[in-house]
């Protein structure tokens, strides 16, 4: 009787943890003219605390007429600020700001004229009178505006600005910049018509409101400007989707202007409009837009100095080394680090063929020579132990990774770790899990020559039987052969060597307690030198190292459950069973006397069968329970983007609601309103917002997650799923083609049946922008098969691999990093299509055509049976 189980194995990933201070920081912020909705987005942030929950204490400092802003942030006396469109010609003056983020997309700065002057267009600007501040740089979009029209500046007389639009009201001037969140409002009110020339409308779609900082803050303080950005943008998101809440904390707290509640609601919706023009991302600023910019300043004879746009722009996934005098003289002097490596540590490192360094360590040595602008030689050698021994004798002067033990600083130091690896045996496959290092006790089990841990574990456990190898495929051969009882070693390398599938007849059958945290090995004879390395290690990003990781390491392990106990129980149970078997047939024969106390026997066996039920019952349901919180986790992880989705997909449908009332007012207030016109926009309206209640009624009903059979239509399940990704098709650009039989009817669960088609999408896309398809489609299809519901869908992302492919659907199972993906979507899917509704589905590549081109992409067959 076979009751050994092949347990999948789980766990993986080497973290690498960064350590948040709780040290709260005082940052001041600059503002760029006086408290209004201009501005609400750091209120918010500061009093919903979400600058405290990063740990800043942010002081914002009010507008005062005669500061050198950008030249108080350059001095490092104010830490951030907000910018106007002409902060590029600030940081041509060789003042180290950079920009954060641009908050408007457009300037919101624009001319005005009344109807009743009748200057209608701008070339009626000749000889009339402007106010506004024009000469300067300041508003150089109304300059280059005016100059697409041939306006000659020469040919209008500039009026000292009051920023008092009852000058031009009471005809003080002809004409007046202004911004389009405030002016226009004071006009409508007063009922007077005017005329707005916004230089988007002539193709100067300038950045404002930016926010920026120094280089110095960004050097100094890098995950400081960082938190800053981040809850500065999430208080805009909250201000721009709360007007009237963001309106109401201005009015107790910043308006210092005396502005009105409608004047404020008017300046949020007109700025949010700004916000989000030609882009759907908070604070976008383009590399490209931005040389254009610099380009027109350039044309126009006011940028003394060229710009370097990628300077000026901030990059928070580049972290800059902070060198010091002494240490840039070092490097400069030095010329050329020595390193050795292990040449034979895949996927850690290793020599090709050609003698390149090569795997994880050869990738981050190229972000620190790099970053360090200094040459980093390898020195060949055969062995760990060669390296070893060169670092030793100073013929290395570092060790390109390595782990901190008491012999090796008797010679060496360490930097601070930049991978943490668990370390796991590998035995055959006959042999028990190991949930105990205990339970290897005076067992032979081969590690390194030279390996850190062998030292530790030397220390830590003297029962254990060490056997020196050359390397890791000597070590896991003498397992294969039975040489060894086990093989010690790190992860990544055992599982790689799985991977080549030479090793069929092994697994890793358990963790240690122990991991080890990996760095830089230098000759402690050379301060200095682990000085910069240190650095040079902090340098290099969270995302960096994931995609470092995720480009040399694709296999997960699990870990297994031992179930020894329960089977020693079970065949103690069954030898006793068997004992109370033979007896009973003796004793009966012998004495049928005796029956009482066979039936009492009989009994006590029960109960010990009932007692071992019970406990099998009990850890069925535990693992129940575990899975079904991880599929809760994965359906969250999906609510977390959909979420998204909806916002954007009720942006149009609210826009014209909110256009629709607003024009029904005006023509109400003149007159205008005819019954056919307010008939037809009450139907816009009427249909818009069934839109959105359709939206919210499907997304309601998919986090209900409600386990209640029911019959429901198949094409209205899909249409659901579609509404609910509706905004993850557009922003990746993906086509849907549907063929759908509208009369297919299923007996089940609708709401998991949308879980698994969000599941397969989000597969499908993620596997369309990974291989950058132009021309990204999904199809759909239902029709009727043997009584049988069939859905089809497909994608032209070129397919599975052949290898991965009968793989897709197991648990934990994903080629994905873990910060992307858990490996439960499909496994979760089987489970609710197979187990939850009774059906099938398969996966397969398939090739075909549509509008006249060939395709090739996995295709998902769902059968389900109908009602």
């Amino acid at each position: 009787m076979n009751y050994l189980h092949k347990f999948i194995i789980i766990l993986l990933l080497f973290t690498q943890s960064l350590t948040a201070t709780s040290e709260v920081k005082k940052v001041t912020l600059q503002l760029s003219w006086f408290d209004q909705f201009q501005f609400a987005g750091y209120y918010i942030a500061k009093e919903k605390g979400f600058y405290k929950e990063l740990g800043l204490d942010v002081e914002i400092k009010p507008f005062k007429f005669g500061i050198d802003i950008p030249k108080e942030v350059s001095n490092n006396t104010i830490d951030f600020a907000i910018g106007r469109e002409a902060l590029i010609l600030d940081r041509a003056k060789h003042k180290n700001i950079v920009a954060l983020y641009a908050l408007f997309q457009a300037s919101p700065l624009v001319l005005l004229t009344t109807k009743e002057s009748k200057i209608n267009s701008i070339n009626d600007f000749k000889n009339k009178r402007i106010m506004t501040t024009i000469a300067n740089a300041s508003e150089v979009s109304l300059k280059a505006m005016l100059n697409s029209k041939n306006v000659d500046l020469e040919d209008l007389n500039f009026l000292k600005h009051t920023h008092d639009i009852n000058d031009l009201i009471e005809k003080n001037t002809d004409i007046m910049s202004a911004y389009t969140s405030k002016s226009p409002f004071i006009l409508q009110n007063k009922g007077i018509s005017y005329n707005m020339f916004a230089p988007k409308e002539y193709g100067f779609d300038m950045y404002s409101d930016l926010l920026f900082t120094s280089e110095h803050l960004i050097s100094n303080e890098p995950k400081m400007v960082k938190a800053f950005k981040r809850a500065s943008l999430k208080g805009w998101e909250y201000a721009y989707s709360n007007i009237e809440e963001s309106v109401d904390l201005i009015l107790s707290k910043y308006n210092t202007q005396n502005l009105s509640k409608e004047e404020l609601i008017f300046e949020g919706k007109e700025l949010k409009k700004l916000s989000f023009y030609n882009t759907n991302n908070l604070g976008n600023i383009d590399k490209n837009k931005l040389k254009r910019i610099a380009d027109l300043y350039n044309v126009m004879g006011l940028l003394d100095n060229q710009v370097d746009i990628n300077e000026f722009i901030y990059n928070e996934n580049i972290n800059n080394i902070n060198l010091t005098e002494k240490e840039k003289k070092y490097l400069k002097e030095k010329k050329n680090i020595i390193m050795c490596i292990d040449p034979n540590a895949m996927p850690f490192e290793k020599f090709d063929e050609n003698g390149k360094h090569i795997g994880m360590t050869a990738d981050y040595y190229d972000i620190f020579r790099n970053n360090l602008k200094t040459d980093i030689t390898v020195l060949k050698t055969k062995t760990w132990s060669e390296s070893l021994e060169n670092v030793k004798t100073r013929k290395c002067d570092i060790l390109s990774l390595a782990r901190e033990t008491s012999s090796r600083k008797n010679y060496l130091n360490f930097s601070v770790p930049y991978l943490n690896v668990p370390i796991v045996i590998a035995t055959k496959l006959n042999v028990p899990f190991i949930n105990n290092i205990e339970d290897i006790k005076n067992k032979r089990v081969g590690i390194v020559k030279g390996y850190s841990y062998a030292e530790l574990l030397k220390n830590k456990y003297p029962n254990l039987i060490m056997v020196e190898v050359e390397n890791i495929q000597d070590g896991l051969m003498k397992v294969n052969e039975g040489e060894l009882y086990g093989y010690i070693g790190m992860l990544p390398s055992i599982s790689l060597q799985f991977q080549k599938g030479l090793l069929a007849n092994l697994k890793i059958a358990g963790k240690l307690d122990e991991s080890s945290h990996l760095g830089v090995a230098v000759r402690n004879d050379d301060q200095i030198l682990l000085n910069v390395l240190n650095k040079a290690v902090k340098s290099v990003n969270i995302k960096k190292q994931q995609e470092i990781l995720n480009n040399w390491v694709s296999i997960k392990y699990e870990k297994g459950t031992d179930y020894r106990l329960v089977w020693q129980i079970l065949g103690f149970v069954f030898i006793i069973i068997l004992l109370f078997l033979y007896r009973h047939y003796i004793l009966k024969k012998a004495n049928n006397n005796l029956e009482y106390l066979v039936k009492e026997k009989t009994k006590e066996i029960s109960e010990i069968n009932r007692s071992l039920e019970d406990r099998i019952v009990l850890e069925v349901e535990k693992s129940r329970k575990i899975e079904e919180k991880l599929f809760q986790s994965e359906k969250l992880a999906s609510m977390g983007e959909m979420i998204g989705n909806i916002a954007h997909q009720w942006r149009q449908p609210l826009s014209v609601i909110s256009t629709g009332v607003t024009g029904m007012k005006l023509q109400k207030e003149y007159g205008a309103l005819s019954d056919d016109m307010f008939n037809s926009t009450c139907d816009a309206i009427g249909n818009n917002a069934q839109y959105l209640s359709k939206t919210i009624d499907d997304f309601r009903d998919f986090i209900k997650g409600e386990k209640n059979k029911k019959i429901f239509t198949l094409t209205n399940d899909i249409n659901s799923f579609l509404l609910l990704v509706d905004g993850t098709i557009k922003s990746n650009d993906i086509s849907i083609v549907l063929e759908l039989d509208d009369n297919i009817k299923i007996n089940g669960y609708a709401n998991e049946l949308i879980q698994c088609f969000i599941n397969i999408f989000n597969n499908a896309k993620d596997s369309l922008n990974e291989k950058n398809v132009d021309d990204k489609l999904i199809f759909i299809s239902s029709y009727l098969e043997n009584d049988k519901a069939v859905i089809k869908i497909k994608d032209n992302a070129g397919g599975i691999p052949e290898n991965v492919l009968p793989r897709i659907f197991e648990p934990y199972f994903t080629t994905k990093q873990q910060s992307q993906g858990t490996g439960l979507g499909l496994y979760m899917t089987y489970n609710l299509i197979v187990d939850g509704m009774n059906g099938t589905i398969e996966s397969n590549n398939t090739s075909y055509k549509y509008e006249q081109t060939e395709y090739t992409g996995a295709q998902f067959t769902i059968t389900l049976p109908i009602s």
